[in-house]
């Protein structure tokens, strides 16, 4: 069974970011996925302590909530990262979780970077804003794509990166915003 991981970094669980990452995980199911959402906000969990033990080990040392979900990623066919843009960039949350993530970037043996995840899988990172539309904001969400990369072969990420939602239901208000997104979850894995 493929199986696909919604990662929230939003602090409101309703919110525009949380809405289209559910959408694409409506459409992975469609498709046939098994998928779970996590919801950051809701974690008691540290940032990473810059201890470099998960390149020498293989694991994070850290014990907390977030534990369980790094090791459901590491197995999960597809990801799902969504997060609204908060001072120019991702939510502190969504970067506090990929700061977690380092334990997939580095051989345990050499310390050297070199992706852990192992076979292929698919990633969609979603940003959500209220301004007009903003290069700078769709480049934000393709370098969190990019380190993907350096975790695992997970392809050519793809990438929504949606603006003019100032309010928080704005994104459940747009058919064709929930439509293009189930469309991206149903052919992650076609």
């Amino acid at each position: 069974m493929t199986t696909m991981i919604g990662i929230a970094g939003s602090p409101r669980r309703n919110g525009n970011s949380a809405t289209l990452m559910r959408a694409v995980l409506e459409g992975a199911r469609a498709a046939g996925a098994e998928t779970s959402e996590v919801y950051l906000n809701g974690l008691a969990f540290k940032g990473c302590q810059g201890c470099t033990v998960c390149s020498r080990g293989g694991r994070c040392i850290l014990e907390d909530e977030l534990t369980p979900v790094i090791e459901a990623l590491r197995h999960a066919d597809g990801w799902v990262l969504a997060a609204p843009i908060y001072y120019d960039g991702v939510s502190g949350q969504l970067k506090t979780f990929f700061d977690r993530c380092r334990t997939f970037t580095h051989d345990p043996e050499t310390a050297v970077l070199a992706p852990q995840l192992e076979g292929p899988r698919r990633g969609v990172v979603i940003v959500t804003y209220e301004d007009s539309d903003r290069a700078d904001y769709t480049r934000a969400a393709q370098v969190l794509a990019r380190y993907l990369g350096w975790m695992g072969d997970f392809g050519e990420v793809a990438v929504m990166a949606e603006g003019r939602l100032d309010a928080r239901d704005a994104a459940a208000q747009r058919p064709d915003l929930l439509a293009r997104a189930r469309a991206m979850g149903s052919g992650l894995f076609a």
